[in-house]
């Protein structure tokens, strides 16, 4: 296969090799200096593995099985999505695509077990959502064509193969997913930002290595019932990254794409968190930055931030570190459980850093950060329905009002063009999940009895944090909290249109808390 070798290796010289067993690859600022974080971040660019793919042209994406390099010339089982395009080779390419941009896409499957693609947080008719039922068989293929309506942001697209999602995207197969538009494209030119240079894509993932450097994923009864987590951080699938910056203006679009981590993301100097701006969520632009110092990722959601290095000086070093919070794993009974039969050395919760940047050069003169962004239309709910929706468990297994997934059910069915309040409430004696909707995106009314670490983050109304603004995707519930959503079942595709609504704790929807959502014509 022709791809860019020296970018492949360049990408995989960081993974480190365990000498013996599980090795827990993190560094706990507590007990680590700044000189762990040695290994250069791999930052996507032309082509290759993650190169940035801008389609003129039709596409075929070969989902397939491959061997990852590591260093010390072991090699691990990795999945990707194998494309050429215009004489180019990539490997799980970065889409970069325009608002109005047509896409035709062929996945074939050379894989020996099904798999399909999720296109997540896209406006898309059902059959080409990648909707679990729609698993084609090895051999196969499924065409893909349709119209990017969405408003500019960070999006991505990942494996969503019926009970094999979590382990085939844990293996590789999964990518960003960048819609531009005005308001984005006006952005980069009043900040003089690029990708690849100062607007960084960033997924933060966990995995666990075995003796020989490969990625393991063989979770037990009790992992599979509260989630699979990973003692290695891994930043663009880097361990103990950093990142050489100047004294202005970053954009960094994160990605939480771990199978079930939460992280509480903070960029830290000297034991203090440095103030940043949310300007983005799941849905592109937010009205206008908003200040924070903290703010939960949980799997799926994505998060665009700027960070101002300008007051730094060249030698500073700063870290973007996950804080520790509480978990709330169902009350001291589940999660004592869960200590004891996970296998993770990293438990949830646990403070921890992801990356390292290093100020090595003075910058020109600042850029403002423009006062707004973009505009934000609240969804106007007063004639709405309210559908109540209920996290529970039982049997040991996670329901969505009592159901579990059926692919010739619906449970939810709603009619075209109507507008309906959900109101999301998790059991007290239950986890986090994250919720996410497919074909639709949505906008968070509020948060009522949530946690006081959530709550001191509330501070945009009706218990609103930074990060539950503007459009949404995926939303994260803890226990004994209610989560009240807008969400505007407009389109016009033709004829009902059959999505999934499911927790993206991968573990969780490949256990089947999922089910189907049609939206009736």
């Amino acid at each position: 296969m022709n791809v860019n070798r020296r970018k492949f290796l360049v990408l995989a010289a960081g993974v480190p090799l365990a000498v013996a067993g599980t090795y827990a690859f993190f560094r706990d600022p507590a007990r680590a200096g700044s000189r762990d974080f040695g290994v250069p971040l791999f930052i996507p660019g032309g082509s290759g593995p993650f190169g940035v793919l801008e389609p003129k042209d039709a596409l075929k994406f070969t989902a397939e099985l491959g061997a990852f390099p590591l260093a010390g010339g072991k090699t691990t089982p990795f999945m990707w999505y194998r494309t050429s395009h215009r004489g180019m080779d990539y490997l799980n390419p970065i889409l970069k695509v325009k608002t109005g941009q047509r896409l035709r896409i062929t996945l074939a499957n050379a894989l020996d077990e099904g798999t399909i693609i999720h296109w997540h947080g896209l406006h898309l008719p059902g059959k080409m959502d990648g909707h679990p039922r729609d698993t084609i068989g090895p051999g196969k293929e499924y065409r893909y064509d349709f119209t990017v309506g969405n408003r500019g942001g960070t999006y991505w697209y990942h494996t969503h193969a019926h009970h094999l999602t979590a382990s085939q995207a844990y293996s590789g197969l999964a990518s960003f997913f960048l819609v531009e538009d005005d308001d984005e494209a006006a952005l980069s030119k009043a900040l003089d930002l690029q990708l690849g240079v100062t607007d960084l894509p960033l997924v933060i993932q966990d995995k666990r290595l075995n003796a020989a450097g490969e990625f393991v994923y063989v979770p037990n009864p009790m992992e599979s019932m509260m989630g699979y987590l990973g003692d290695t951080i891994l930043a663009n699938l880097t361990p103990t990254p950093f990142a050489e910056i100047g004294t202005r203006l970053y954009r960094f679009r994160l990605l939480n794409g771990s199978n079930a981590r939460i992280y509480k993301l903070a960029f830290v100097k000297g034991g203090r968190p440095l103030p940043y701006h949310v300007i983005g969520t799941d849905g592109g632009l937010l009205d206008k930055p908003y200040q924070v110092t903290e703010a939960f990722l949980a799997p799926g959601e994505r998060l665009d931030v700027l960070l101002d290095a300008g007051s730094l000086a060249v030698g500073d070093e700063v870290f973007l570190r996950s804080l520790a919070f509480d978990p709330l794993e169902g009350g001291s009974m589940m999660g004592g459980m869960m200590g004891r039969m996970s296998n993770a050395r990293l438990p949830s919760g646990a403070i921890f850093d992801v990356m390292k940047l290093k100020v090595t050069q003075r910058a020109g003169a600042a850029r403002p950060m423009p006062a707004r962004l973009s505009r934000i239309v609240p969804i106007d709910t007063k004639n709405a329905a309210v559908r109540k929706v209920d996290i529970e468990m039982a049997r040991m297994r996670w329901l969505i009002n009592g159901e579990t997934y059926r692919e010739d059910a619906y449970p939810i069915e709603v009619r075209r063009n109507t507008v309906e309040v959900w109101e999301i409430r998790n059991a007290d004696h239950s986890m986090a999940h994250p919720m996410h909707m497919h074909g639709f995106q949505f906008q968070v009314l509020s948060r009522h009895n949530s946690p006081a670490q959530v709550r001191s983050l509330g501070v945009h109304g009706n218990g609103r944090a930074a990060g539950d603004l503007g459009w949404k995707d995926t939303v994260l519930v803890w226990p004994g909290e209610t989560v009240r959503l807008a969400v505007d079942f407009s389109h016009d595709f033709d004829g009902d249109q059959v999505y999934v609504f499911h927790c993206h704790n991968l573990e969780h929807e490949d256990s089947d808390m999922m089910v189907n959502m049609r939206v009736r014509a």
